[in-house]
């Protein structure tokens, strides 16, 4: 399946395609220039000296390949093998569908952010009024269940839930959609503008603080994936323009009155 993202065309192959459901919305008839690959297959090649190490996976550099040992409690279950123009994934037998949604994250991601002019922003985003609108947070404060909000409340509809790609076209930033949407599994392939970001906090009452653009970059930098080697300057532009937009640092409940003053303060903000 060839499907287009970010102005992408990647033919997707993956073993559990058919449960991957919001995958066919960007499914398109075009000759692809990426691939990822999904398969079950032990991957024996030795690997010495990783240059990057965490609790999630071990990073090796091969020739114009890098290679990445994925880990699950303490142990090995996949292995990725990042190529100039691709992504190959290797599977454990065991490996169900929500570990290759998982795996597959990263290679959408390093194709987007490596070969387009874009990054990776954790949010909750919304196209309202023909605007597009992004909620951040740390897990667990809220995106979702604001973004409900608007969806109750307004004639807004979720572009993605989690996992949003902010590209950087003719000096205007836009959300490209893409299925890799989070545990809620809500996304529309919709293309907006982003016009506005509302980074969340969880309060009793509703309160819009105004902040200074160093403060709107910290948080900015806790919500992306930092840049690697081959697109700094990128990343950097990408950053700039953002840091342009309207940026509120709202604490909120989760009633009415707090989609409503958000609501009216970005309509009078956003022309």
């Amino acid at each position: 399946m060839v499907i287009l993202i970010a102005g992408m065309l990647i033919d997707i192959n993956l073993i559990y395609e058919n449960e991957f459901k919001p995958l066919k919305n960007y499914k398109v008839n075009e000759k692809p220039q990426f691939f990822i690959n999904s398969k079950f297959d032990s991957f024996n090649e030795k690997l010495v000296d990783p240059f990057s190490i965490t609790p999630f996976y071990e990073k090796y550099k091969i020739g114009n390949r890098i290679i990445q040992k994925q880990k699950k409690n303490d142990k090995y279950y996949a292995t990725i093998e990042y190529l100039d123009n691709g992504v190959n994934i290797y599977n454990d037998i065991n490996n169900k569908f929500i570990d290759e949604y998982l795996l597959t994250q990263y290679a959408i991601n390093y194709l987007v952010c490596n070969n387009t002019d874009s990054i990776l922003f954790h949010s909750s985003t919304i196209y309202y009024n023909n605007i597009g609108i992004a909620f951040s947070a740390k897990s667990g404060t809220g995106k979702s269940t604001h973004r409900r909000l608007w969806e109750k409340y307004s004639d807004s509809k979720v572009i993605n839930d989690d996992k949003n790609f902010i590209t950087l076209k003719d000096d205007k930033l836009y959300i490209s959609p893409n299925p890799w949407c989070g545990k809620h599994f809500k996304e529309n392939n919709i293309n907006s503008t982003l016009n506005a970001i509302v980074f969340l906090y969880q309060s009793k009452e509703n309160e819009i603080k105004e902040i200074s653009k160093a403060k709107a970059f910290k948080l900015l930098l806790g919500q992306i994936l930092p840049p690697n080697d081959n697109n700094k300057d990128k990343w950097n532009n990408i950053v700039d323009k953002i840091l342009e937009l309207p940026i509120y640092y709202y604490g909120c409940n989760m009633e009415y009155e707090a989609f409503k003053l958000i609501n009216e303060r970005i309509d009078k903000d956003v022309k």
